[in-house]
């Protein structure tokens, strides 16, 4: 099991060394969703006669880390 996790540790250093941007700009971006997302507090969701409620901090943040992963590929690889 310990090498499972070091060999994963290992490729996640390198593909954040290879694409700084990229990294940087989702862990930014998942931040400020999960920031945003606090202020806001709880979302409903409701769908085929039940509802539950889910924190719009898990939301936001997940769609902040996807958005600035965006933004961060365009800056580690930018149009010719």
């Amino acid at each position: 099991m310990k090498k499972i996790v070091s060999k994963g540790a290992k490729t996640v250093s390198q593909a954040a060394k290879a694409r700084p941007a990229e990294t940087r700009w989702s862990i930014i971006g998942a931040a400020v969703g999960v920031v945003i997302g606090l202020l806001v507090g709880g979302v409903g969701i409701a769908a085929l006669g039940g509802a539950t409620g889910v924190p719009a901090a898990l939301i936001l943040g997940v769609m902040g880390a996807f958005f600035g992963n965006r933004y961060g590929i365009s800056r580690d690889r930018p149009l010719p």
